[in-house]
């Protein structure tokens, strides 16, 4: 029980940058742009999947320090 939120943080930051990716490439082909939107927003996916992580993991390693 004590490593279930390792496989969690993987999954996090790849959802969050592959959704990040989707919906720049839709907004790139409404706007019919080049893919700049696409690399942004998967970029920006990528940025706040890596900070999902790091909250997950800094309030698991304050629960392990409090028990």
């Amino acid at each position: 029980m004590k490593n279930m939120c390792l496989p969690q943080v993987g999954t996090i930051v790849t959802s969050m940058a592959i959704t990040g990716f989707a919906l720049g490439y839709a907004l790139d082909r409404f706007c019919g742009t080049s893919p700049v939107l696409a690399a942004s927003f998967g970029g920006l996916g990528y940025i706040g999947g890596m900070m999902k992580a790091h909250q997950l993991l800094a309030g698991r390693r304050a629960r392990q320090g409090k028990s």
